[in-house]
């Protein structure tokens, strides 16, 4: 554990400590130190690290007996996308260093996909792509929703429940922005994107299928950077 230092102590002690849990630092079912103990070891108040505390037991992760003390509940892959890739994508309104991450995920994500798609899932990739191609020349703002729930349906095709957990969020978070942002930059290359995409994942060509996903959210980041007057690089080929 590391002092504490920033204005918030409280989010601060919550998210180190559901780092420490996730980490495996304390096993499921074993005890916490003392709140005395916690105090002292961040730098902190017992207000703080009870309030902190209290934050960890309403999402179940810890549980408090009485006459014992605070002891760990089940660390889980569901429990640790519920809880913590919130905390990760939280700010959410960083849109370059969101894209950054989503480059990262999503581009293995597809990779997967095309490992592991089933032939109802390439369907439905296919299926999204021809509804969106009806909008590609239209001042409707129906393709924003439709770009959305591709990247949601890769995510699920990849059969990783993290990788899916964080489309949702990234769906429920940014379909408003990419309406604006579709209306200044276009949706043509978007769709040529994911046309590519979906063609990898359905002849299951991993690398292909992650080399189309990361350009396509490169060209995304650059825009981005570009609306922010950031310099903008491309990734290096081969």
């Amino acid at each position: 554990m590391e002092k504490i230092k920033k204005s918030n102590l409280v989010d601060e002690v919550y998210s180190q400590l559901l780092t420490i849990l996730a980490s495996g630092e304390y096993p499921e079912g074993s005890k916490l130190p003392s709140e005395p103990q916690l105090s002292q070891a961040l730098g902190v108040s017992r207000n703080t690290v009870r309030t902190a505390m209290s934050k960890l037991i309403a999402l179940g992760i810890v549980e408090n007996q009485q006459g014992y003390g605070n002891r760990v509940r089940s660390m889980n892959i569901g429990m640790y996308a519920n809880s913590i890739l919130p905390c990760m994508l939280a700010n959410g309104q960083d849109l370059v260093a969101a894209t950054e991450y989503r480059i990262g995920i999503e581009s293995m994500a597809a990779r997967l996909a095309a490992e592991r798609a089933t032939k109802e899932q390439i369907d439905h990739l296919y299926e999204l792509c021809e509804n969106a191609a009806r909008y590609v020349n239209s001042d409707d703002d129906c393709f924003a929703k439709y770009d959305m729930v591709f990247h949601k349906a890769v995510a699920e095709a990849s059969g990783n429940p993290l990788f899916i957990r964080t489309a949702e969020m990234i769906e429920t978070m940014y379909t408003t922005w990419l309406i604006g942002f579709q209306r200044t930059h276009g949706v043509d290359k978007s769709h040529e994107y994911h046309s590519r995409i979906c063609a990898a994942i359905a002849e299951h060509h991993p690398e292909e299928a992650s080399a189309a996903m990361q350009e396509h959210l490169f060209d995304v980041l650059n825009k981005i950077k570009m609306d922010k007057g950031m310099a903008v690089r491309k990734p290096k080929e081969g």
